[in-house]
C-alpha cells in the first residue's frame, strides 16, 4: 500500500522520457540516417503541440438580419450599426415572395424593390438563393442548377420610387427564398454601381 501512496504523479513523465530517448540516439549514435529521422519526429511533436494549445475562433461578422414572414416572403433588414463599414446599394429590397406559376408547376418570383438613392436608375441586376423541401439547392427552370438565381431589371426608376416585378417560371422545385441582393446597378448618367463579375 505504500508503494502506491509514495509513487510521483504521472502527469509529464512520457513527455520527459521521450525528450531523455532522443537525447541519448543523438549523443550516442552517429548514424546520419537515424539522426534526421529523431529530429523530424522531435520537431513534428514539437509543432503538434504548438498547434494544440492556440485556440481559433471563426466569428463572422453578419451584415444583415433577414426575418421570414408568411408564405415565404421575407423582409430584409440591414443592421444600423453596420451602415458606417460597408458600401450601401442605392436600391432597397423591400419583399420578396414565391408564386405558384399559372401555368405550371414550377415556381415564380415577385421582388418589390425601392430607389433609395438621388440618381435615377435604368438598370439592376438581381441574385437570389433558394433552396428546396429538402434543404437543397433548388434546381433552376430546366431541372439544373445549383440554387442561385439571376435576373435583370431595365426599366427607369427614378428617386424615392419603388417598383414590383415578378420574374415567371425561375425554377422548378423552390421553396425558400434564403438570399436576396443587388449586385449590379447602371444610373441613368451612364455611372454604375457594383461588381458585374457574376
Amino acid at each position: 500500500m505504500s508503494y502506491f501512496n509514495n509513487k510521483k504523479p504521472f502527469k509529464g513523465k512520457i513527455k520527459t522520457n521521450f525528450l531523455r530517448f532522443l537525447y541519448r540516439k543523438l549523443l550516442f549514435e552517429n548514424h546520419t540516417e537515424k539522426m534526421k529521422n529523431i529530429l523530424i519526429l522531435l520537431f513534428s511533436t514539437i509543432l503538434l503541440y504548438s498547434k494544440c494549445s492556440t485556440p481559433q475562433s471563426n466569428a463572422k461578422l453578419n451584415k444583415s438580419q433577414i426575418t421570414l414572414i408568411k408564405n415565404d416572403s421575407i423582409k430584409i433588414k440591414t443592421d444600423s450599426s453596420l451602415s458606417d463599414i460597408k458600401e450601401i446599394s442605392p436600391i432597397n429590397i423591400i419583399k420578396a415572395k414565391l408564386l405558384e406559376n399559372e401555368y405550371s408547376h414550377h415556381k415564380d418570383i415577385q421582388i418589390t424593390f425601392k430607389n433609395s438613392g438621388k440618381k435615377s436608375i435604368k438598370a439592376i441586376k438581381f441574385e437570389w438563393f433558394c433552396i428546396n423541401s429538402f434543404d437543397k439547392p433548388a434546381n433552376g427552370k430546366y431541372f439544373y442548377g445549383e440554387g442561385r438565381f439571376t435576373e435583370n431589371f431595365t426599366s427607369l426608376i427614378h428617386p424615392n420610387h419603388t417598383k414590383t416585378k415578378i420574374w415567371e417560371d425561375f425554377s422548378t422545385d423552390a421553396y425558400k427564398i434564403t438570399k436576396i441582393r443587388v449586385y449590379y446597378i447602371v444610373f441613368n448618367d451612364g455611372t454604375k454601381w457594383g461588381n458585374d463579375d457574376h
